[in-house]
């Protein structure tokens, strides 16, 4: 089998293995309140969090959708308290978006899903083996980012 179909075949694999981990942590933690956000209010929220206060416009041009379609995602996360909007001052017709407590929970929770299945994925690696693991998914990220 050619170098790539294996790198697909693995990743295929440990996608696989990651959904499972991230379903077995989220029952014991009790966090089904993650488990029911579709992707989209998840990466509304990532990107609410990342950045800090941004406006329904700055979402817009983030996410490339029209506004409508933001306002939508958002009102959602207000009904659900892990967003809420405060009023510009300096322009009473903008609003900036922040995570509200429930929110932050949400993204708590899955970062420590990940944490979860890093340690599951590598505890059959020596010290050596995380470096150089760790030393090969950063040169692999920061070429994807070019």
């Amino acid at each position: 089998m050619e170098t790539e179909a294996l790198i697909v075949k693995y990743i295929d694999i440990l996608s696989e293995s990651m959904r499972q981990s991230m379903r077995k942590y989220k029952e014991e933690a009790d966090s089904g309140e993650l488990f029911n956000l579709t992707i989209t209010q998840l990466h509304y929220l990532h990107a609410i969090n990342e950045m800090d206060g941004p406006t329904f416009k700055q979402l817009v041009e983030k996410f490339n959708v029209q506004k409508s379609t933001v306002t939508d995602i958002v009102n959602r996360l207000i009904k659900r308290n892990m967003v809420y909007k405060k009023q510009s001052e300096e322009d009473l017709r903008t609003f900036h978006l922040y995570l509200a407590e429930k929110g932050k929970e949400v993204l708590r929770i899955e970062s420590m899903g990940y944490y979860y299945f890093a340690r599951k994925m590598t505890k059959c690696l020596e010290d050596d083996e995380k470096k150089q693991f760790t030393e090969l998914l950063r040169k692999i990220v920061n070429e994807i980012d070019k």
